[in-house]
Formats: structure tokens, sequence, C-alpha cells
């Protein structure tokens, strides 16, 4: 063989190889800009997922794992944490103790600060006590320690920069990700996103073998092409109608939900939702206990959604369609998702739709009761709200009981979907299913490989 043909073949090899080591992926929305504090919605988690480390994360099988603390210990109400040695962010500056207090202060007293993170953050105190960071506040720190997980830190004076597994760059509509040298040692090189918004053009990037990983729409009759497998993972994600009109419409809302989605309506992607709160976590199922409202005939209920999502408009139709039946016309309107994530934070709106997805544990559904919860956009209240939560110190409490007993009388929103993580995934890469989905466990990302 003539050596000019033989390095051309090396070089060409060299080329596949390459373009193998890199994950092809997509985002239906834009993320937005990188901001560990004010960044919010899942897009923005995945974004901070492979870009940055919280004191612990959670591993597919639910258990606190080290992150960037790489020991910790309780003391009653506190967390004593230990930062690893090594830590450090993208700009090669060391992960310091002093990163971590700015990080959370800025959560907690910034006005644009993330819903989600400010939540979880209420009333946590923070002191640095040598080469330890203490946390406390009042809530359990058995809950404290797993929505920590959900909270990474970003260099002091700059919330855009992380110290994870990844660093980050964004041209136009696309975002690169490149492995770091890092405490969970990446095996995979390059992760590649492109924005594909339209259901369509994705299932066509995957029909022909241009994206490494996906999620399919929901359409009867989809099958994976040949160089790809079907993975299906459980889930705590709900599709949660939110209502500023009382109960009349939940109430509706319950009775159509398992008469609207026939059997295989999703391609098994959802199903109709059955209680008040995830039977996932171990919440028994319970209806609403308030009596039943007359049928609310010859009203107009507008009911907002997320615009450009497949899978949640066909719902809102066929349920559309089943109000009808009770002279009521119920109307869903698509709104752009910031938009509709700004309209429930200032309650404007009659009803609203929303994805939640539950932490596996028990404490996730006050994010709907707290009163600064990041879910509680009716302004819900109960006077047996305090003391019940007060005795919420496990997730075997019998204060569970009384507290969804007191939410069914007067629920502020109401599950209509759960659903099934149904992602079609390149034969050649190996990645590990979770109920928090492919990319926000530990190691997560970090951990897939090419198959050799």
């Amino acid at each position: 063989m003539r050596p000019s043909l033989l390095a051309f073949l090396l070089a060409l090899a060299s080329s596949v190889m390459g373009i193998a080591q890199t994950v092809e992926e997509s985002f239906a929305r834009d993320p937005g800009p990188l901001d560990f504090i004010r960044g919010e919605g899942y897009e923005q988690a995945i974004l901070q997922s492979l870009t940055g480390d919280a004191l612990v994360g959670l591993d597919a099988q639910n258990r606190v794992v080290p992150r960037l603390s790489d020991r910790w210990e309780i003391q009653g109400q506190r967390l004593r944490f230990h930062i690893r040695e090594g830590a450090r962010f993208t700009s090669g500056s060391p992960v310091t103790l002093e990163d971590v207090a700015w990080t959370f202060q800025e959560i907690q007293t910034s006005p644009n600060a993330s819903p989600t993170k400010r939540g979880i953050l209420q009333g946590v105190a923070l002191r640095a006590k040598g080469s330890y960071l203490e946390v406390s506040s009042s809530k359990p720190a058995a809950r404290l320690l797993l929505e920590l997980a959900h909270v990474p830190v970003a260099r002091k004076g700059h919330g855009e920069e992380g110290s994870g597994p990844f660093s980050l760059a964004r041209k136009g509509s696309e975002w690169t990700f490149t492995a770091r040298d890092h405490f969970l040692k990446p095996k995979i090189s390059t992760f590649h996103f492109r924005l594909i918004a339209d259901d369509q053009a994705l299932l066509q990037n995957l029909q022909k073998g241009w994206l490494s990983i996906g999620v399919p729409p929901a359409r009867a009759r989809l099958h994976p092409p040949p160089g790809m497998v079907e993975l299906r993972q459980p889930t705590r994600a709900q599709l949660i109608v939110f209502s500023r009109l009382g109960l009349a419409p939940l109430q509706a809302l319950e009775r159509w939900r398992g008469e609207a989605f026939p059997a295989n309506f999703f391609n098994a992607k959802a199903f109709a939702s059955r209680g008040l709160w995830p039977e996932s976590i171990g919440f028994p199922l319970m209806k609403i206990q308030a009596p039943a409202l007359p049928p609310p005939r010859g009203q107009h209920w507008e009911l907002l959604y997320s615009a450009g999502d497949e899978l949640v408009q066909k719902a809102l139709l066929a349920l559309r369609e089943r109000a009808k039946g009770e002279g009521l016309d119920l109307e869903p309107k698509p709104v752009e998702a910031a938009l509709l994530y700004e309209r429930l934070q200032k309650g404007d709106f009659q009803l609203a739709s929303a994805l939640n997805i539950f932490d596996p544990h028990p404490w996730s559904v006050l994010e709907l009761l707290e009163p600064d919860g990041p879910m509680n956009f009716c302004g819900w209240k109960d006077a047996d709200f305090p003391s019940l939560a007060a005795r919420l110190d496990s997730p075997q409490s019998p204060a569970w009981q009384g507290l969804q007993r007191v939410w069914a009388t007067h629920p502020a929103a109401l599950p209509i979907l759960d659903f099934t993580s149904v992602v079609w995934v390149d034969k050649r890469l190996r990645v590990e299913p979770s109920a928090l989905g492919l990319y926000l466990t530990t190691p997560g990302p970090s951990a897939w490989s090419w198959a050799k």
C-alpha cells in the first residue's frame, strides 16, 4: 500500500472515531445562558449538571453520594461539609468554602434567583468553621441533604462559572460540552446539543442517526431505527394543573382525566394520573375530599400551557373535547415557556399546567404547599399546615397522612398525567437509567461510555 493512501485511511479512521466519541443531543427549548444563580427549568438543569458540582449528588438508586464535598457529618439539625481537595472551576481557581457561601447567599438574596433553589435554601444558615462548612435550617437534616443535590456551586462573583466535569461553549443555537480534568473522570469526550424545537424534525434526526440520544414524539407505532435501542425509565414527572378558580375545575379534571386518555393514547410515554400526589414516592391513592360542586355548565376556562409541547397539547385538546360533553368551554392556550413561568409566579392565570419532576423523597411535595414553595403558585395555605410540617422529620412520619388529608380537602393543583421516560439511544452508547432522568444523577453522563 502506498504511504499516501495509508495516511489517508488513517486520517479517515481518526475522523470517524472522533465523531463516534461525541454524543449528539438536542434541546427542545433554549435553556438561556448558563447561570447557577438565576437559571431555572429542565434544560437549564442539564446545563448545570454537566458544568457544575453541588455539595452532594444523587445516584441512580436515589442515594446521596459525594460530589463537591467528599464527606459530611449530620449533627442534629446541622450538616458539616468538607470540600474535596483539587476541585477547580473552569478558570482554574480552586473551589473554596467562600464560593459555597457566596452561591447560597446570592440565591437567598437575589430577587431574580431561581425560585426552586431559593425554596430549597429558605431559612438555611451557613457558617465556615476551619476546614468545613456548617449548614443548618429548620428542615430535617435528611431532607436538606437530599435537596442540596440541586444547588450547584458557582465561583464567587461569577454566577456563570462552575466546577463540573465539562466546560461549555455556546455558538448560536449549538452547545458543546468538553470533558475536563475532574474528579468524576468523564469517559465521554464531548456532548454536542442543537436546538430542535419541532417534533417532526427531531424524529427525522433520530431516524437518520444524526442524534445519539433523544426522546421520540408521543405517537403510535414509532420504533427506534436499526442503530438505536429504546430505553424506558421510571420517572416521578407529572403534568400538574393549577387552579385560581377554586375547586370546581379540579373536581371536573379529576373526573375527566381517567376518561379522556384511552390506553396507549400517548404511545406508553404517559398515562392518566390517579391520586393527588405521586404514588412513586410512597403516597397512597387519595381523591379530593370535598363535597362535589354542581357541573360548571356554560363557563369558559382558559388553561395556559407551554407552547411547542406536542404531548401536552394532545392531552389538553382531549380534555377540551371531554369538557364539551358537560357544556363547558375549556380553552387550552399556548404560551412561550418563559412567559408561562412568569405568569405562574405572578398568579396571572385562571388555570395553568406545568411539568414537575419530583425528587425521590416525600418532602418534594412540600413545594406545592409551603408558603414560599416554588410550586405554590396559588397561595395555598391551611391553619393545620405548620403543626403537621413540624412533624415531618422522616419519610415514615404519620404526619404525612394527615397532611395529605388536609390537602385533599381544598387542593390548589391536580396532576393529570404521569410520565414514563421513553428514550432512543445509540446502541454503542452505554448509559444508566434513573428516575431523575439520564442527566441529573451522579456520576450520570460522566460515567457514560462508548462500546469498544
